[in-house]
């Protein structure tokens, strides 16, 4: 009877000690998919937020840029990231340079070639058929705001998860035809060429 007791003392033992690894390391995944959904809500939120307010602007100063993007995007809650800002045409033109933010460079993938933006919009293109009056007109365009982060101080345990980059994009159709630039971010828009002839 004795000898019973501490076999089944020596089991259970050896099964916690088997068990006790994969409990914590389950415990460390959950953690950090926890950590990089609520990363990944947070920058989709601060994109949403910097595109809506960008959009219904008529003018806009660097000034006012930087304290909506430090509000929008906190280098505290996001860590280091850049943002990619872009005025796109509906025939996908790019009527500005895109304008970068952010404290770090290279994150985000570049979505435009020369003045043409590549990646996806909400908005098919348009067609040019002259008899369709219900098209939208060339001079709409959406604020395409680009925000990207890198995953490595997100996880508890980086041998559980890849350092791997987050993105998110948000679209918002501008209320306004034209957006007057103060001179900062006309120089940053590449728009001085056209200004000065």
């Amino acid at each position: 009877m004795l000898d019973l007791q501490r076999k089944q003392r020596g089991n259970a033992l050896v099964e916690s000690a088997l068990t006790l690894p994969l409990l914590i390391g389950g415990a460390l995944l959950i953690a950090d998919l926890y950590n990089i959904n609520l990363a990944r809500a947070y920058m989709e939120q601060s994109a949403y937020t910097v595109a809506s307010t960008l959009a219904a602007q008529s003018r806009l100063d660097k000034d006012g840029l930087q304290a909506l993007t430090e509000q929008s995007a906190a280098p505290g809650v996001l860590g280091d990231y850049q943002m990619v800002i872009s005025r796109v045409m509906l025939d996908r033109s790019m009527p500005w340079k895109p304008l970068y933010r952010g404290n770090t460079e290279g994150l985000c993938p570049q979505l435009f070639s020369g003045d043409r933006y590549t990646g996806e919009l909400p908005e098919p293109l348009p067609e040019n058929n002259a008899d369709d009056e219900e098209q939208a007109p060339s001079s709409t365009s959406i604020m395409v705001v680009q925000l990207c982060r890198n995953s490595d101080n997100l996880a508890l345990s980086g041998a559980l998860l890849a350092s791997k980059d987050i993105q998110t994009i948000s679209f918002v159709r501008m209320s306004y035809r034209d957006i007057e630039l103060d001179e900062a971010l006309t120089l940053e828009a590449g728009l001085q060429d056209e200004d000065d002839s």
